[in-house]
């Protein structure tokens, strides 16, 4: 087989993208770039795709400029660099040209001597040949799980080159970790089985890490918004691009089968394309389509201070991690992100800055970014958050969940050293732990009044707070991203306090109506309340009502004369 064969992701199409027309279909890489401001978005075949596959094309592009451009200069310099790309509206073609010709034969999806972010040659030990395809893609449960399914049972024998390309993509940033199958050449087998190295990241590193980046109105922002090309200079960090050690995979010698232990990342691009698995695609006789996998552990790293060149995650310190370790000082971790909060229920690590943490880098670096735009005289359009990775069970063998959520928000507020910025971070941080405090005391109220109509079993209280939750989803989205430096922010926060207020109220009202079951007055023994007190349906309805007046503050009257607290008779007769 020869190289000029087969399907070279330069130049075929494989990833999936959505015009800003609205119509979707595969491009190529070169056409990805050549058409980015013309591109919404990149999609694929599950949301978690998009990730693995925007930090593939940073990657290239942080390569691509590298190669043409001498980046010696100081932070400013590459700061009126970006400004200069920013607005030209699209990126150097020459630059990109160049580079990728340069690369062209590196990105064979098959090929007999380095395919594509795999490892030729690659063989299971023993007797098995390879896996079944349906190993290589995430949304294919266990045979005993196909119920929950929307792919039907046995009809995954083989897929297209093109959706195998994505899917490869998505293995090195998100597989699942376990019990690996040893392959030839591996040294780190036990007793026949590989494990992931004690200490060191067993998933793949999107799996470790909260996926954290910023969208634009279109790819071309999307992706300038998330190349950053300093560190975070109020911390003195070191640029970003230059460094010709900072290199892709298809720029080094192809691996071998071996785990190699790597705990230094070369750089932001070293990162963006780890390699966190050896893997080969098995094709047919054809080479049309991929009918099997075989793939083990790769390269292999701790999560502890990657915070210099991993942009897309926020980070804490960890004293256990110190204990653990025996560090002089607390390391950085990653904050992961937990798929039962919604992103505006978990902004405060995003946008604040403190001493024991520090916000992705993406969003850090917009300082840099708007001062660029303030002295042309520019204002930072709206952005969007959007965070995006995998939950594991089972020893992070499996997959449990996936994260994918967005947030627009103004612009203005990812600079949060700024005196009205900081102030509204404060506000909306505030009112949000409010909110959060106010969905406890629901679930707590709804426990009590289900005990009063004689439901003495454990309350359901997480579907409770789940569907409090999801009533107030689109009021705080859309408070959020309304939130400008130039609201009266004391008012708009007792306004969106009052909405919440509102809604809160008439959800704890529609459980009273549901679950009371006509014993609103029937009293019954409390343990949740000091000594045993008394209760019922009617006084658990006072309390709720006025945790809400403590915490939101006192419902206004409308100017309609809608009805408030104070004319609430069953609040009365609880008091």
């Amino acid at each position: 087989m020869t190289k000029n064969s087969k399907f070279n992701l330069l130049d075929e199409p494989w990833i999936s993208v959505v015009y800003t027309d609205g119509h979707a279909c595969d491009v190529s890489i070169t056409t990805l770039l050549q058409q980015a401001p013309q591109i919404r978005e990149i999609s694929g075949d599950i949301p978690q795709q998009t990730l693995p596959l925007l930090r593939l094309i940073l990657a290239i592009l942080y390569r691509s400029y590298t190669a043409l451009y001498n980046f010696d200069g100081s932070d400013e310099q590459k700061m009126v660099f970006w400004k200069a790309v920013w607005d030209q509206g699209g990126f150097d073609v020459q630059a990109l040209e160049e580079y990728l010709d340069s690369v062209h034969d590196r990105f064979y999806l098959i090929d007999d001597d380095a395919p594509f972010m795999q490892v030729a040659g690659l063989e299971y030990v023993g007797d098995k040949e390879y896996d079944d395809v349906a190993e290589l893609i995430a949304d294919i449960p266990k045979p005993d799980k196909f119920l929950f399914s929307m792919r039907a049972k046995g009809t995954i024998k083989d897929v297209s080159l093109s959706e195998a390309a994505r899917w490869l993509v998505f293995m090195q940033t998100y597989d699942v970790g376990g019990i690996k199958t040893p392959v030839v050449g591996n040294t780190h087998v036990n007793k026949g089985k590989v494990y992931a190295p004690k200490g060191r990241v067993g998933t793949g590193w999107l799996g470790a890490i909260g996926g954290t980046f910023l969208e634009g109105r279109n790819l071309f922002e999307t992706l300038m918004l998330n190349w950053c090309l300093v560190g975070d200079s109020k911390r003195g960090e070191t640029p970003l691009i230059g460094d010709e050690r900072d290199t892709a995979p298809w720029e080094r010698e192809p691996a071998g089968p071996d785990i190699t232990m790597r705990d230094e990342p070369r750089g932001v691009v070293d990162l963006l394309t780890w390699q966190s698995r050896r893997v080969r695609l098995v094709p047919d006789a054809t080479i049309d389509k991929i009918i099997g996998v075989i793939s083990c552990y790769g390269d292999v790293l701790t999560a502890v201070n990657k915070q210099t060149c991993e942009m897309m995650t926020a980070w804490r310190t960890s004293v256990p991690q110190q204990k653990k370790l025996n560090l002089p000082s607390p390391p950085f971790m990653p904050r992961t992100l937990d798929s039962s909060r919604a992103l505006w229920r978990n902004l405060e690590p995003m946008l604040k800055i403190e001493n024991d943490s520090r916000r992705p880098g993406v969003l850090a670096w917009m300082d840099d970014v708007d001062e660029q735009f303030k002295d042309a005289g520019e204002a930072l359009p709206q952005v969007t958050i959007h965070t995006q990775s995998m939950t594991y069970g089972t020893q992070s063998s499996v997959y449990a969940d996936g994260i994918d959520d967005r947030l627009d928000i103004n612009a203005a507020l990812l600079q949060p050293e700024a005196p009205e910025a900081g102030e509204i971070i404060n506000s909306i941080v505030e009112v949000v732990q409010l909110l959060e405090q106010c969905v406890k005391d629901l679930a707590g109220f709804v426990g009590r009044i289900r005990t009063a109509g004689g439901d003495r079993s454990d309350g359901a209280s997480t579907d409770v707070k789940e569907f409090a939750y999801g009533q107030l989803d689109g009021m705080c989205r859309q408070r959020i991203s309304r939130f400008a430096p130039d609201c009266d922010i004391p008012l708009y926060e007792t306004e969106w306090k009052q909405d919440a207020h509102k809604l809160l109220r008439r959800i704890g009202q529609h459980y009273l109506s549901d679950d009371a079951q006509g014993a609103v007055f029937r009293e019954f023994d409390d343990k949740t309340m000091k000594n045993g007190a008394h209760m019922s349906a009617a006084k658990a309805c006072s309390i709720y009502f006025n945790q809400l007046r403590s915490l939101l503050g006192p419902l206004k009257v409308s100017e309609k004369g809608e009805q408030t607290e104070d004319t609430n008779q069953l609040e009365r007769e609880g008091d």
